[in-house]
């Protein structure tokens, strides 16, 4: 009989035997196996049993289920493959099950692929709009400085007029 195993969240290390002919996983405590989990919907996906094969149908989920991290639909499940419901991960087995060497090569595992993180000087990259110029702000000094300008030469010329 099949199986999954909670590979993370709150399900993590927990085995869940598939002993029935359609097993719902999903957020809603009617579910076969709950997944408390916020990405998950109420009835995310259910594995459907037909004899020996093992067939994953998602329902319309808001995020999707995905297997080996490709989202799917609908798919016949084969031993040692993770499922992904929200956030949560199952892994998906039989007792005495082999993987086949066309699984074997699907397989990729990538090593320390991400940069070391390194705190910025600044903050100012961090914006997506970038840092506020400073070219900008001497501009509109120099634009309020000249409409100054030609305001008082226009009081001027106005009391002038008037006075004469």
């Amino acid at each position: 009989m099949a199986f999954l195993i909670g590979m993370s969240g709150e399900l993590k290390g927990q085995r869940f035997e598939i002993n029935k002919d359609r097993t719902v996983l999903g957020r809603h405590p009617n579910c076969d196996i709950i997944v408390n989990d916020g990405a998950a919907s109420s009835q995310h996906c259910y594995i459907a049993r037909r004899g020996n094969r093992y067939i994953l149908h998602d329902l319309n989920s808001t995020n999707g289920t995905q297997v080996n991290f490709e989202r799917v639909t609908e798919v016949e499940l084969q031993p040692k493959q993770v499922i992904q419901v929200g956030s949560t991960e199952l892994l998906f087995d039989m007792p005495n099950s082999k993987i086949s060497s066309d699984l074997a090569t699907k397989t990729h595992v990538i090593v320390d692929a991400a940069p070391a993180v390194i705190a910025p000087k600044s903050f100012a990259s961090v914006s997506p709009f970038g840092a506020r110029s400073r070219d900008n702000r001497r501009l509109w000094m120099i634009a309020f400085t000249v409409i100054g300008f030609l305001v008082l030469a226009g009081l001027i010329f106005f009391l002038y007029v008037l006075f004469q």
